[in-house]
């Protein structure tokens, strides 16, 4: 059995049920529409690693090239041939004079497979490139 109250003059209810309904639709939206930064990096890929080694911020102009323990190449999660790789270069400088290359070779792989990445750079006159490592403990 519902007991009724009295009303009470001067109360005022605010109905909170809608705005909290608002709060978690927005968290939804957010938690589903954010894209992560780290989506270039491929986990397969271990870096070598180095004393001094720095953290690496992911800029808009960066193109991120990884190189997998046997020799293949990836940009964007998409593997490349070396002349794909030349030409997807030449558009990004195109595009972006100031462009920069990041490489992001494991270090099982042979070194001639980032060399080589860094010698298309230089064909292209990219002069922003990177060599990726991680940091060691001392």
């Amino acid at each position: 059995m519902r007991i009724k109250r009295p009303p009470v003059d001067g109360e005022v209810g605010i109905n909170m049920t809608p705005i909290i309904d608002m709060v978690f639709l927005l968290l939804i939206f957010f938690l589903v529409a954010t894209k992560f930064a780290d989506i270039e990096r491929d986990v397969r890929v271990k870096p070598p690693s180095s004393r001094h080694a720095r953290p690496i911020t992911a800029l808009p102009q960066e193109m991120i090239v990884n190189i997998s323990p046997d020799g293949r190449l990836f940009v964007a999660g998409q593997e490349q041939t070396l002349s794909a790789l030349d030409t997807l270069l030449g558009q990004a400088v195109v595009q972006n004079p100031h462009q920069a290359v990041v490489v992001r070779g494991d270090r099982g792989t042979v070194l001639q497979y980032a060399v080589n990445v860094l010698d298309l750079c230089e064909k292209r006159g990219i002069e922003r490139t990177f060599l990726t490592t991680s940091k060691t403990a001392p």
